[in-house]
């Protein structure tokens, strides 16, 4: 089974349309397996009981007298003649077959408001033989998900479409508790799958209740369940979602130190620099000596010396000496080449060797081999680091074999380089 990477939002409404307000037909309803019986689970081995009445904060049930659900229909969908009264096949020709796009949308948003745990896989059938489009199916799976739980996972788990990852993110948005207790019971067969289900549940609380889905990603990190980066992503993008790159960047720095956390500043961080690059520099230098944060040091100082490299690197000058700084200088100079390469040399030849010069003058040559290789050699040349300048002489030596295989040729025999680094130029790995 694959799963979907990308995040469901659902536009036009059909959040509040189906993922919750139809979840109001889930009461009562014995066709319902996740919510028949009451909740099936009142402490989940993941560790986390449920609040009073027995459900994890963050679930999203209907309670009994609940009605999401309205007969009146907005002045746009009169406008339309998408009615209240219309049967599943004129509401289907009319979101997949019309001409009009908002018509299409309104009456899509209809079906999704009309689905019921009875009629769920209908309206699939209808979707298929229409050939919905993908976001249509995102939005369908994630919604069947919340309104049916059990039912519509069990459905998604044996289905030969992409349709699990985002049922089960779906049903982790309206119903935590149960989404947790399947996947602690998940079966042998399934166990494979285990990292994956768990970035869908924290996708789906995460839509809800980011302090929850803060709280499970983290210890789904330390379990090995799921991906410390994707995790993070999850979070992080939640997080400037729903409040400021400062707001979000106040949440990342109460992240216990980690994986998670060190992905989770990278994340902010490159939205930080995009709407305050000072700010930002001054919100993540405080970590400049922790090696989680050196992704986000370095992605503050491209994105910063993209548009201003001399602020970005004065910055940059000022931090302790870390993998963090040496990777923001490399990313000011691949970028600064493109846009002034004299004021980057003439800044190179002022910089005292240092491990931040190795790894400016790799930046450089990296990015300018494209433009003058020879002279992209000459800089690698004078990288202090062994390592880095074989390493930055083989990027600098494929370009100039690629455009001049002949002269290429005549530099490598005296290069001195190893015959794997010779190798590489003349014959690169695919990636």
């Amino acid at each position: 089974m694959n799963f979907k990477s990308a995040r469901v939002h659902l536009g036009w409404g059909l959040a509040a349309a189906a993922a919750f307000a139809v979840g109001s037909q889930r009461s009562g309803k014995a066709g319902n397996s996740d919510s028949a019986g009451g909740d099936p689970v009142a402490r989940t081995s993941s560790g986390f009981r449920s609040a009073a009445g027995g459900e994890i904060e963050g679930d999203r049930r209907a309670r009994p007298g609940q009605n999401g659900r309205t007969d009146t229909t907005g002045r746009i969908s009169t406008l339309f003649g998408i009615g209240d009264g219309m049967d599943l096949d004129a509401l289907a020709v009319k979101a997949f077959k019309d001409a009009n796009p908002i018509v299409r949308r309104l009456a899509f948003s209809k079906l999704l408001e009309s689905m019921t745990p009875e009629n769920a896989l209908e309206l699939r059938g209808k979707m298929l033989e229409m050939r919905a489009g993908g976001d249509e199916w995102d939005d369908f799976n994630y919604s069947w998900g919340a309104l049916a739980g059990k039912a519509a996972y069990d459905f998604a788990a044996i289905s030969e479409e992409h349709d699990l990852a985002l049922t089960l993110t779906g049903w982790a948005a309206a119903n935590p508790t149960g989404a947790l207790a399947m996947l602690d019971n998940l079966p042998a067969s399934m166990a494979d799958q285990r990292g994956e289900l768990a970035e869908s549940i924290i996708s789906g609380v995460a839509d809800n209740n980011l302090a929850l889905a803060t709280q499970l990603a983290i210890q789904f990190a330390a379990e090995g369940k799921g991906n410390p980066d994707r995790l993070s992503r999850t979070l992080a993008d939640e997080a400037l979602r729903t409040g400021s790159p400062a707001e979000a960047a106040a949440w990342a720095a109460a992240l216990p130190d980690g994986k998670v956390k060190g992905a989770a500043l990278g994340r902010i961080a490159g939205a930080y620099v995009r709407s305050n690059p000072a700010e930002a520099a001054g919100w993540i230098g405080q970590y400049a000596g922790d090696p989680s944060a050196r992704r986000a040091i370095a992605e503050v100082g491209q994105e910063w010396g993209k548009k201003e490299p001399l602020p970005a690197l004065g910055w940059l000058e000022t931090l302790p000496a870390s993998g963090g700084q040496a990777d923001g200088f490399r990313s000011v100079f691949g970028d600064w080449e493109d846009t002034n390469p004299v004021a980057a040399s003439e800044y190179l030849a002022k910089m005292p060797r240092s491990a931040k010069r190795d790894a400016a003058v790799s930046g450089f040559a990296s990015g300018y081999a494209w433009q003058d290789p020879q002279a992209s050699i000459q800089w690698a040349q004078d990288i202090s680091d062994p390592e880095l300048r074989q390493e930055t002489l083989t990027r600098a030596g494929h370009a100039f074999y690629r455009r001049d295989p002949e002269s290429a040729r005549t530099w490598l025999d005296g290069s001195g380089l190893s015959a794997e680094a010779r190798q590489a130029i003349m014959n690169p790995r695919r990636r």
